[in-house]
């Protein structure tokens, strides 16, 4: 639908005169209150404009990080520049992006397993090098790890206070009440791992060379072309870390979704991102690591007891909570076999 009221159409046209367009059909694809989607078409141009969640320096930040992996021949949206050859707009303190349309089909975790993979691999080795402009304000979780595997187990601990409260009435609560003391003995599996892999050293090569993360490198968010290659688009929450963040956070989803039964897959996706963007031993020790870190079940609790999600009914954080303790408890075995794989490929 288009926009539909003057607060919207004002800063809008301003946007698009910005990039030259007087005649351009701006089509609003979503609308998540501090982020906003439009389709714009003009002259048989086909583009997408965002209006940022995030503060003008942290645009910068973003548009430099797309700059440099298109220059490093990685295949993420084109920015349109502005008439001033700007990357981006600034508006009424908010930033906005002009980017060229991403067509293409969606692939498939299971049918498509290389060319993600090889994607991701091509992802990382062209962040190689980056380096953020001065006037960007730099996002990063590089080193960050340690603290964050105990601020969580921590908050874990505060959330079993809650739940004790209402566990009578809660079936959520109950439940993970049930599987505290589990969650906590991974967490400190994890991070005991942690400290004993090359967690250090990787984080200052990354430091050295440059790292970034795309966060989100999932199906929804890639486009495969004809030819095969593939688009990967919503860069927003890109970020500056160590590949095994993306690594473990695309396994999490794969087995969120398929279960941790589909073996033959979860190796082939190490063993194709290993054959195109190698890495160490220890290396690969980090990434068990954080996988074998309860991200799910903690990403669910946490979401719970925010109420970070209030369309959500209680029967389908129950079956959420249920779905992710499933697939934290089957994954430890995969995830073993998966890492011995990689080393005896080597």
């Amino acid at each position: 639908m288009t926009p539909s009221t003057a607060e919207q159409m004002e800063p809008l046209h301003n946007v698009l005169l910005a990039y030259g367009f007087t005649d351009a059909q701006a089509i609003e694809i979503r609308d998540k209150g501090k982020k906003t989607v439009w389709q714009v078409n003009s002259g048989g141009r086909k583009m997408v404009l965002k209006k940022m969640p995030s503060s003008v320096s942290q645009t910068r930040f973003i548009t430099d990080a797309a700059s440099h992996l298109i220059s490093a021949g990685v295949h993420v949206p084109k920015i349109v520049k502005t008439k001033g050859r700007d990357n981006f707009v600034s508006v009424n303190n908010s930033a906005y992006i002009l980017m060229e349309w991403i067509d293409g089909k969606q692939p498939d975790y299971i049918r498509d397993t290389e060319a993600i993979l090889s994607s991701l691999a091509a992802f990382h080795r062209g962040s190689l090098g980056f380096k953020p402009s001065s006037g960007s304000d730099s996002r990063s979780h590089l080193g960050t790890w340690t603290g964050s595997y105990q601020k969580k187990k921590n908050q874990l601990q505060v959330y079993a206070e809650h739940a004790n409260e209402r566990r009578d009435k809660d079936e959520f609560s109950e439940i993970f009440l049930h599987n505290l003391e589990l969650s906590v003995e991974k967490i400190e599996k994890a991070a005991n791992m942690l400290e004993k892999s090359q967690y250090k050293e990787w984080v200052d090569l990354a430091r050295s060379r440059g790292c970034l993360c795309h966060q989100d490198f999932t199906p929804k968010n890639i486009r495969m072309q004809r030819d095969g290659r593939i688009n990967v688009f919503d860069i927003d929450s890109i970020t500056i870390d160590i590949p095994a963040r993306d690594l473990r956070k695309i396994v999490n989803k794969f087995i969120k979704k398929e279960g941790a039964g589909k073996v033959k897959t979860l190796k082939l996706m190490a063993s194709v991102y290993h054959d195109n963007y190698p890495l160490m031993k220890g290396q690969w020790e980090v990434v068990a690591a954080d996988l074998l870190f309860p991200h799910l079940v903690y990403g669910i609790i946490d979401k719970y007891y925010s109420n970070r999600a209030p369309d959500w009914s209680h029967s389908k954080y129950v079956e959420k909570l249920k779905q992710s303790i499933r697939a934290e408890n089957n994954k430890e075995e995969v995830i073993i076999q998966m890492l011995e794989e990689i080393v005896a490929k080597d």
